[in-house]
């Protein structure tokens, strides 16, 4: 029974998307081969038992495993029953946001003539941060996140994204703090920003490196659902 639920499960998780809470998009083949495995242990399983029974009627009394064994399953019907949630508000205000280090990668020039330029969070604190030619100075910007409000962003939010490694257990949160919003949004509320970033009359690295990356905001959309693949990966 907790073969074949757990393999259940997690083909469930697989087709509707919601494997995406739980553990990075990079981790959908593993995840799959895991699903199969389970269920054809579980298969197997129950085959071999129902054999048994039927060659030597006795061994179901041998078999039974103790009652308490049941409550193995409880974490499985939780699981079903309660809808996947990933990291949001309540996480970021535990862990300590990220600031991408120093890269030695050239950033490009950015073309905002088809409108704002759509990027990850972490590659817009990465330019904001690293980028000495400050290619984002003044250039329209689309990011996509989660609402995190905080005080030190009285007249706005901070834009949030984690980034994963492997699972949501190692997600840190990636923020940018958003500036010029005209009315509070709820936090965890998911969000389309466009945005605007100039460049600080003090560099972000000769500042002590801790600075906020600010933006002011040009338009928020409110998005009515999150998408399967919240986290940002650092690969």
């Amino acid at each position: 029974m907790l073969l074949l639920s757990l393999g259940l499960v997690a083909a469930g998780l697989i087709r509707t998307g919601g494997y995406g809470w739980f553990v990075q998009q990079r981790m959908l083949w593993p995840l799959v081969f895991a699903a199969v495995v389970l269920v054809l242990l579980g298969t197997y399983e129950a085959v071999q038992g129902v054999r048994q029974e039927l060659k030597v009627p006795d061994s179901k009394r041998w078999g039974v495993a103790p009652v308490v064994g049941w409550l193995l399953l409880l974490p499985l019907v939780v699981l079903i029953g309660v809808s996947p949630a990933g990291l949001g508000a309540a996480a970021a205000g535990r862990v300590e946001a990220f600031t991408p280090t120093d890269q030695t990668d050239t950033f490009g020039p950015l073309n905002a003539s088809n409108g704002p330029v759509e990027m990850r969070v972490y590659d817009f604190l990465d330019r904001a941060l690293w980028d000495t030619d400050e290619s984002l100075d003044g250039v329209p910007v689309r990011l996509e996140g989660l609402v995190v409000n905080d005080e030190r962003v009285p007249d706005g939010f901070m834009l949030t994204r984690f980034m994963v490694s492997c699972c949501a257990a190692d997600g840190i949160p990636l923020q940018v703090a958003v500036r010029g919003v005209e009315a509070p949004l709820p936090n965890d509320t998911w969000v389309v920003v466009d945005l605007m970033w100039q460049a600080p009359e003090v560099p972000y690295a000769e500042a002590g490196g801790a600075t906020i990356v600010e933006a002011d905001v040009i338009g928020v959309t409110p998005v009515p659902e999150a998408p399967n693949d919240p986290y940002e990966s650092p690969f």
